[in-house]
């Protein structure tokens, strides 16, 4: 009687199978291996987020140039981008919020690698480049801001 009433208690006791545990220990190992780098990590995400910022900020210079209808420059650092209305950039320009002087920092890991100190865009948005420039950014990863010769359209 003693046994059949153990497991009797047995079966009414809760618990987890073997099964049950082993497939919650690969879950939380999967997770581990791949979300864990990711949130941890964020050094490529400042990369590309520092990208599309520069992008952004070189395409503002061009729209800048063509609604003024005046020369208008993105001088280039290794960590910075800064607008200006003249080569030297003596005279800063707005951003798209009004803040002056403009510029977009990289963040720590991140450096412009431009062959370009300075790239200036025409009152018609053309550019001052003899051949499609690359504004190689280094950091988590190589990527690369392109502006076209002839247009001026800026991707990456």
């Amino acid at each position: 009687m003693r046994a059949s009433s153990f497991i009797k208690n047995r079966r009414t006791c809760g618990g987890f199978t073997m099964v049950e545990l082993i497939l919650v220990m690969v879950i939380a190992g999967i997770l581990a291996a791949v979300a864990v780098p990711r949130l941890v990590g964020k050094n490529s995400f400042d990369t590309r987020g520092y990208v599309d910022q520069l992008a952004a900020t070189v395409r503002f210079a061009q729209k800048l140039a063509i609604s003024q209808r005046r020369d208008v420059f993105v001088q280039l650092t290794a960590t910075d981008a800064t607008l200006c209305y003249d080569a030297g950039c003596a005279s800063l320009a707005p951003g798209p919020g009004g803040e002056k002087p403009y510029a977009v920092t990289a963040p720590n890991g991140v450096a412009i690698a431009s062959p370009l100190a300075v790239l200036g865009f025409d009152a018609g948005g053309r550019p001052n480049i003899a051949a499609q420039l690359d504004i190689p950014v280094n950091g988590a990863g190589a990527y690369h801001v392109l502006v076209e010769q002839e247009t001026g359209y800026v991707h990456d």
